[in-house]
Formats: structure tokens, sequence, C-alpha cells
């Protein structure tokens, strides 16, 4: 069993609050709560987990809380089912309001600041960040050489061409989790009304 790391004091302005997702697993609900309980945090949100993405009381943790607060989990797969969701949780989320990510155990454990004076502070928001701007790259790519396949073929402009399945899965991702078109569009580098008609059709 990996020991929890030792808690990082909280700043006097500032909130540490601890989020657990329960599960069914008594043991690991325990490992859990125990670890929060440690780390000096002022309040435990606890969550049932589902089996959809919706996360409502994290979401309403995180809207509540305030530039230097620090959010603390026990594991990163408290927060997020995969590397990719954890990223985008702490570009989209965390990051715009300055709010840190205090991990307890595991290999990404430690305290991690967007702001952090040292690489290892902002370890993960630094990936996060490079992860989004790779991803719009690659969405910007993709879609250059989809119009370029489309006018060699007569074609021009278009849904199919301007918004691609990479494009539209993401687009898909941030929708469920509440996050507004305009938004999602912008991340996206697609004009709003274009990823409309595209969501629209994909739900058809």
């Amino acid at each position: 069993m990996t020991v929890p790391t030792a808690p990082v004091p909280a700043p006097s302005n500032a909130i540490r609050v601890g989020y657990a997702r329960v599960s069914t697993r008594a043991q690991d609900h325990l490992l859990q709560m125990e670890a929060l309980e440690a780390a000096d945090c002022r309040q435990i949100v606890e969550e049932t987990a589902s089996t959809r993405k919706d996360r409502p009381k994290l979401q309403a943790t995180v809207a509540s809380m305030r530039p230097g607060d620090t959010l603390v989990i026990y594991k990163p797969d408290r927060v997020a089912r995969s590397v990719k969701e954890l990223l985008v949780f702490l570009e989209d989320e965390l990051a715009p309001r300055g709010i840190n990510l205090h991990i307890l155990t595991g290999i990404c454990a430690g305290l991690h600041r967007p702001g952090g004076q040292t690489v290892a502070d902002k370890m993960l928001f630094m990936v996060a960040a490079m992860a989004a701007e790779m991803e719009r790259d690659l969405i910007r790519e993709r879609t250059l050489d989809g119009l370029a396949a489309a006018a060699a073929h007569g074609r021009k402009g278009g849904r199919p061409a301007m918004v691609n399945p990479d494009a539209l899965a993401i687009a898909r991702s941030r929708r469920a989790r509440g996050e507004s078109v305009t938004a999602i569009a912008k991340h996206l580098g697609i004009g709003r009304s274009t990823l409309y008609r595209a969501l629209e059709a994909d739900s058809r």
C-alpha cells in the first residue's frame, strides 16, 4: 500500500478542501477518508460514484473556491477517469481559477500549483497546458487537411471538413460536463454556429 505524503500546511489566507468520490468498496473508502482527514482540510466533500461522468458536488466545490485555495484528493482517479480527463480538469477548471491540487498518494503525489515557483510545483498544470495546445493544433491541422481534400474534390467548406470526428468527440465530452457551446467552440477554434449544427446533426 502506498503511504500518503505528509500534509502541506495551508496558507493563512487560503483554505484546503478535501474531495472524496465514494465507491462501494469499504476498504478503498476508509483509506481515502483517513488520508483526507489527516491532510489539514477545512472540510471534506463526499460524492457517490456514478457510472456516468456527472460530478455535481465536485463542480460546485470548485466553483466556490478562490485563487490560492487547494483541492485535496486521495488519487487522480477521484476526479477523472482517464489521464486526458484529468488534464482537461486541470486546464479548464483549476488553472483559470488559480486553484492548487494536492494529490495525497500515488506517482503524482504532491502539491501542484498553477503559479508555482518550481517545475515540481506546476508540473501537472504545465502538462495540461501543453496537451491542450497540442490538441488545438492537431484539430486545426486536421481541419485544414479536410478543407484541402474537399477542395481537391470540388467541394468548398461545409460541416464535414470543419468539424472532424476528433473535434466532435471533444465537444460532446465537454458539453456533457456542462460547458457551454460558446466556450467549447472558442477552445477548439471552431465557429459557434458550425459547432451547434454539428452537435445537432450528431444527436439525431
